[in-house]
């Protein structure tokens, strides 16, 4: 497909990156585009600690340069299993392709179509966005027939410019609650909020952030950071990049010095991202992972960041601030035989298997008078 009137011409030079150790080489520019875009996993540090934990079959960065040697664009890939899949995974929030301007992303798509081996898989698109319909345009246009998967959408929060506005507009039950848990909490001890964005606190202040985050639920349910080695990696490899960065907010709710909530939080291109949240269970009864959630909002809007992403789903906790729900798909394309076969899977087959499960999940909760569990 052409680019649409207007859009400048550029003369690109392909080069395809196969080394973790190659990202570094563009780290500069790409993550220009990256902030760009808002998205932190979209970054040089983020994707090679990603790649150095979760890294699976071929690294495949594809850039785009000018002929001055200037980056247009660049994806980063991996090949495995006889596909080419973006470099994500539940731990990450939006994927994309980063791009100087239309034109360059739209080029850019059409050579990761044409070096991919028949099947792509591309999760955490923004459903909406006008990126992602250049990449369903661009792909199509190469002959893949393409799938979707809706993913859970992500609460996001704008914020106002100041505390007291952002407070009024949650609900009065949830600022009464709020109130009475903290003078509560502080007739036990004395209450403190810290931040620590790097400097030799940081070993420390990670070790209690996760371990908090591994004593609760989490940590039975074996879904905390600690219980998988690869995750683990992940965040231990990414916090110290980050806060060379600038980007790395771990924020703990303390009393009498002891942590009792923590985040593994990020400021990056205006916008906060909470991407770890653990509270210690033996204070459930005053909230803190809500008393948290507020002073980490109050220090957001104090040092000017314009938004707020939550991450993850549609949680409770995260709801009661009033957040817009932004949704995100899996894009799936494919050509040739093996694609088409996954095609058919992806797009027939996979849907009635849903929905033959969800009828026995119904079934058998009317038969035993309880709600049926969730897909």
């Amino acid at each position: 497909m052409s680019p649409p009137p207007g859009a400048p011409a550029h003369d690109a030079r392909l080069a395809v990156l196969g080394t973790a150790g190659s990202l570094a080489t563009v780290a500069g520019e790409w993550d220009a585009l990256a902030s760009a875009a808002g998205s932190p996993f979209l970054t040089i540090a983020w994707l090679t600690a990603w790649w150095s934990a979760f890294g699976r079959g071929r690294l495949q960065v594809t850039v785009l340069r000018d002929a001055a040697g200037r980056l247009l664009a660049g994806g980063s890939c991996q090949l495995r299993h006889g596909a080419l899949e973006a470099t994500a995974n539940r731990h990450s929030g939006d994927w994309d392709v980063v791009a100087v301007d239309e034109a360059a992303r739209r080029r850019l798509w059409r050579e990761l179509a044409r070096l991919a081996p028949g099947r792509l898989r591309m999760p955490g698109l923004v459903a909406g966005a006008p990126e992602t319909a250049i990449a369903r345009e661009e792909l199509a246009a190469t002959g893949h027939r393409l799938t979707e998967l809706e993913l859970a959408p992500c609460p996001h929060l704008e914020l106002p410019g100041d505390w007291d506005t952002l407070r009024l507009t949650v609900s009065r039950n949830h600022r009464s609650q709020l109130g009475r848990r903290l003078r509560a909490l502080e007739r036990e001890g004395r209450v403190g909020f810290s931040t620590v964005t790097g400097g030799p606190q940081l070993e420390h202040a990670l070790d209690r952030m996760l371990a908090i985050e591994a004593g609760g639920w989490k940590g039975r349910g074996r879904t905390a950071v600690l219980s998988d080695p690869a995750t683990e990696a992940l965040y231990r490899g990414f916090a110290p990049l980050a806060a060379t960065r600038g980007w790395l907010r771990l924020h703990l709710l303390e009393l009498d010095g002891e942590p009792i909530a923590a985040d593994f939080g990020l400021a990056f291109g205006g916008t906060g991202f909470l991407l770890k949240t653990g509270f210690d269970e033996r204070f459930a009864r005053f909230s803190p992972g809500g008393l948290l959630r507020a002073e980490v909002l109050r220090a957001s809007i104090e040092e000017g960041l314009g938004a707020y992403e939550f991450l993850g789903g549609a949680d409770g906790y995260k709801l009661r601030w009033r957040p817009d729900m932004r949704p995100r798909v899996f894009l799936g394309a494919y050509r040739g035989r093996a694609g088409t076969s996954e095609w058919a899977y992806r797009e027939y087959v996979r849907p009635r298997l849903k929905r033959a499960a969800g009828a026995a999940r119904r079934r058998l909760a009317k038969r035993d008078g309880r709600a049926p569990a969730p897909a």
